[in-house]
């Protein structure tokens, strides 16, 4: 039997990423102290929230 969570995620989502993006990501997570995975889903709730505006992410 699996792991007991709060909050089970069910859909794994993937993409391509250059070196340059992953070495972005890392150090945001690092700078962070979390997850990469744990940072995205940060910046989808503060994109749907209007925290930060989706021109800003196409600039």
């Amino acid at each position: 039997m699996g792991k007991t969570v709060e909050n089970p995620k069910k859909f794994i989502i993937s993409c391509r990423i250059d070196d340059q993006e992953m070495q972005l990501l890392q150090e945001l997570a690092k700078e962070a102290n979390t997850s990469i995975s744990n940072l995205l889903r940060q910046s989808l709730t503060m994109l749907d929230s209007g925290t930060v505006s989706s021109q800003a992410v196409n600039a």
